[in-house]
């Protein structure tokens, strides 16, 4: 192995100048390694700061070639000597790697390397400034770590999840969110919103965003549709503001769900609730000028809101002027329910019609004098075959037996 020449007082003098000043300035630094390197290589000063990083003494490095502070491997690629052109080239040379302590063991670092040049321009040696990073450099490898470990678990939930900053750019997806837009996360991450959905769409979802930006407050259970290229979704969302480590507010992350299966089967069941309600509700006409509605079951606001409507389009479609409401198939009557019949009665009357209200049956009679309901504008029979009686006398109408008309 080649040995290199030792470092001689008179380069020492050179590459210093005042070894005092240059004392007075390094020798109080200890978080930064400081060397004076002559033109070839050799360490000529160590201040302790660099005893404290490098493991090495003063006695123990001054005359050695700065090569030692290298792994094995980088000493074979001739990575001290093309740093040190780098310098001479450059006047200055910056890097990151791994360095070796005495012991051996290897530490990452920031090395600065400055040439030294006199004032005629001739090289004089080189300044050598180390800083350990290894601690810098454990934390970005765990956090490196984590980020895959989190984005491992992320791409294994069937939520949709999404990172986006103040540009309305996607700067982080997982898989499910990706393969719902038909795309791969790398062609969604760092696209806008615009880019990936009709500008409406995409207008949509930002004011969502904004809102949970400007306020620093979640915002959640939106139920909103989404287009992709696989067609038209419906989903539910929540939204929470995306903060950095000082906690300001740098974007948004969004969970989304898949309820496409949900809302059409909640639109299944509405469809079916609707039918239901009209066949619990008809409306028929029984005699000409008279038709009649039977209720069967509870009033609820609804329900009485759609009878009115059916009952008051049926008696314009017939022209009827009689409507019988029979309520012999309500099991109960409150105060709430006999306040729907006399809005359905005080609405037949707007359109010149009358109304008897039939299938009074003595409970609901008692029941309705128990809670102080005024029915006495309104015609009450007890059948409703004694209601229609009464609507053939509004209709000047008279029904007689064959035998009694021979």
């Amino acid at each position: 192995m080649r040995r290199e020449p030792k470092a001689t007082s008179k380069s020492k003098a050179t590459v210093l100048g005042s070894e005092d000043s240059f004392r007075m300035l390094v020798e109080g630094v200890t978080d930064y390694a400081i060397v004076m390197l002559d033109p070839e290589g050799h360490v000529v000063s160590w201040n302790p700061g660099a005893e404290r990083i490098k493991g090495y003494t003063r006695d123990e490095i001054v005359g050695k070639h700065f090569s030692c502070f290298y792994p094995p491997e980088a000493i074979k690629r001739g990575v001290p000597e093309k740093e040190l052109k780098a310098a001479i080239k450059h006047g200055r040379f910056e890097d990151e790697g791994w360095r070796v302590r005495k012991d051996g063991k290897q530490f990452w670092a920031s090395v600065v390397i400055s040439a030294l040049r006199d004032k005629a321009g001739k090289l004089r040696g080189f300044a050598k400034v180390t800083r350990e990073l290894t601690e810098r450099r454990r934390n970005e490898e765990q956090i490196r770590i984590l980020n895959e470990q989190q984005q491992t678990i992320l791409d294994a939930s069937p939520t949709m999840i999404f990172y986006k900053d103040r540009e309305n750019r996607f700067i982080r997806v997982n898989e499910s969110f990706a393969r719902a837009n038909g795309r791969s996360k790398e062609e969604m991450e760092g696209k806008t919103c615009w880019d990936i959905y009709p500008r409406e769409t995409a207008d949509n979802y930002w004011q969502d965003d904004k809102e949970v930006m400007s306020t620093g407050q979640p915002k959640l259970d939106i139920v909103e549709r989404m287009e992709t290229q696989k067609g038209t979704m419906y989903v539910q969302s929540d939204k929470i503001p995306y903060r950095d480590l000082e906690g300001n507010v740098i974007g948004v992350i969004g969970f989304t769900l898949d309820i496409t299966g949900r809302k059409q089967a909640e639109e299944r069941i509405q469809q079916q609730s609707r039918e239901i309600m009209e066949l619990s509700t008809p409306v028929m006409q029984v005699w000409q000028g008279v038709v009649v509605a039977p209720l069967i079951g509870s009033l609820d606001s609804q329900r009485t809101q759609q009878f009115m409507e059916r009952l008051l389009d049926r008696i314009v479609e017939t022209n009827s002027p009689v409507a019988l409401v029979d309520i012999m198939g309500v099991p109960t009557v409150d105060t709430q329910t006999a306040q729907h019949l006399i809005e359905t009665v005080a609405a037949v009357r707007l359109l010149g019609a009358q109304v008897v209200l039939t299938g009074v049956r003595p409970a609901i009679a008692q029941t309705l004098v128990h809670l102080g309901i005024d029915l006495s504008g309104i015609i009450t029979r007890s059948s409703l075959s004694a209601g229609l009686l009464v609507a053939f006398e509004v209709l000047n109408l008279q029904v007689v037996s064959k035998s009694a008309s021979r």
